[in-house]
């Protein structure tokens, strides 16, 4: 129902008293000529300031104004976001302690939502799940192209976290040199063992690569030819920091591997994770999930107290008792 103006509902009351005093024309008669019901009538006479606000709250834990408004000013920020990550980047910063159904009522009420085009659901099949970080890892190279040439950025993605163990930007897509970002990947974890999938480019499969992998005892995992789902860890890895850059990786090299880096840390370190239930890759590859969780839970159970305190204070307050002249006038002439 669309709000009507206060000046429009001083207005009807004011025009029901003058014309009851005028032609003793009865109220009921007045208000159907001017499309108003008697219910609505009587309302706008009992209240004393005729501006529509919100009402009180019809349950205990009805979000407050306060929180409706700093979830609409958080969504506008990060306007590519969904309503689902959202949620819990709000209640990460303490902007807004709700769920993920609260969250979707206030933007969809407010036309914020953001909606993304679904993805086809694949037909391929991915059967292998890791139960811990460097249990597997997935690997790929990414053209990048800078300063108008085509570079190399080669990433190791724990399939466990979704963490990036380790990336490069290489000059020259060569064996050797992959070969030396594995040693370098593997030093850095200390005594694990991942599994290595990798699809069948070159620069995988030759002898470098291959002594390293033997070297440490590594089992390498070659995915199926034209089936990038085998790999689907390191390819939505991929496409996410061409999203984040905008494809856009500065004038020149140095440029591009500072860009890079910011990105890495940005991906590891802040952004959610939707397959990791909104939480960063950094927090799953140090064991740390339960932990977020029982701040969450603890989060929203304080948000949630606060909330029942404010609507049971907004319930039970006493209605006003005195009303201004103008409605004391038109009431008692009505």
């Amino acid at each position: 129902m669309a709000r009507v103006p206060a000046a429009t509902k001083a207005a009807v009351i004011a025009l029901v008293a003058r014309t009851k005093a005028r032609s003793g024309w009865a109220t009921g008669r007045t208000l159907r000529g001017l499309g108003v019901s008697r219910s609505v009538y009587y309302a706008w006479c009992r209240r004393e300031d005729l501006t529509d606000g919100m009402g009180p709250p019809q349950k205990l834990y009805e979000v407050l104004p306060a929180e409706r408004q700093a979830i609409c000013a958080f969504a506008l920020l990060h306007a590519r976001v969904g309503y689902r990550k959202l949620t819990w980047m709000m209640v990460d910063a303490g902007t807004a302690c709700v769920g993920e159904s609260t969250v979707y009522r206030v933007l969809r009420d407010a036309d914020l939502l953001t909606r993304w085009k679904r993805s086809s659901v694949s037909s391929g099949e991915y059967r292998y799940r890791p139960s811990a970080p460097n249990e597997q890892w997935h690997t790929d190279v990414m053209y990048v192209w800078i300063a108008g040439r085509f570079y190399f950025l080669l990433n190791f993605i724990d399939a466990w976290s979704r963490y990036a163990v380790h990336w490069k930007l290489l000059l020259e897509l060569k064996g050797e040199r992959v070969a030396i970002e594995l040693e370098l990947a593997l030093a850095a974890v200390g005594e694990a063992r991942p599994r290595i999938v990798h699809d069948h480019g070159s620069e995988f499969c030759n002898r470098d690569v291959a002594a390293v992998i033997k070297e440490h005892n590594l089992l390498e995992i070659k995915t199926k030819p034209r089936h990038p789902e085998s790999n689907g860890i390191v390819e939505r890895f991929n496409g996410t920091v061409r999203d984040e850059s905008n494809d856009q990786y500065g004038a020149n090299v140095l440029q591009a591997e500072q860009i890079v880096d910011q990105l890495m840390k940005q991906y590891n370190n802040t952004r959610l994770h939707a397959t990791l239930g909104y939480m960063t890759p950094a927090t799953w590859h140090l064991g740390e999930p339960e932990k977020i969780r029982t701040v969450r839970a603890e989060k929203i159970a304080a948000a949630r107290a606060h909330r029942k305190s404010i609507n049971q204070q907004r319930i039970n307050r006493p209605p006003e008792q005195e009303k201004s002249p103008l409605l004391k006038q038109s009431v008692c002439a009505g």
